[in-house]
């Protein structure tokens, strides 16, 4: 394969890892009503596509898809009930949870990963008492591109 295929391949490749990851973010995002998200602030975007190598090379990339979920200070749920409540959810869907993997909560969160046919879901939970924000974060990261992965 020539090295232009090579590039077409992981463009489609991206193209689709993007697709997925943005369905499956919506739909986690879904999950949280909007009667318990602060009317203030949205579901903040952030993420991209990122260069999968530290050699300044435009191949292979990855794309991360991320969202901060602001929740009301007095809500029905706080942010760690709304990460319990997510699991179930998850499993079904086909996410497996991996406890190995996590780091020891820290003073002010805790993450929790879950892996689905090489993606990577990250829910961090910030667990610093009202007044401060009520705030999860939903990252999902996608496999790199593979030109011989087709």
């Amino acid at each position: 394969m020539s090295a232009e295929e090579q590039v077409v391949v992981q463009e489609q490749q991206l193209d689709e890892f993007i697709s997925q990851a943005d369905r499956w973010g919506e739909e986690i995002l879904a999950q949280i009503p909007a009667s318990e998200l602060d009317p203030e602030s949205e579901a903040s975007p952030g993420g991209g596509v990122r260069a999968a190598n530290d050699d300044y090379e435009e191949w292979p990339k990855f794309y991360y898809w991320n969202r901060n979920v602001e929740l009301k200070s007095e809500g029905v749920r706080t942010p760690t009930e709304i990460a319990d409540d997510l699991e179930p959810w998850l499993a079904e869907q086909g996410w497996q949870r991996n406890t190995d993997s996590e780091f020891p909560a820290g003073k002010e969160s805790f993450e929790r990963d879950y892996f689905r046919e090489g993606y990577h879901l990250v829910v961090e939970v910030f667990t610093t008492p009202p007044p401060h924000v009520q705030k999860v974060r939903l990252m999902i990261v996608t496999p790199q591109t593979d030109p011989d992965r087709t």
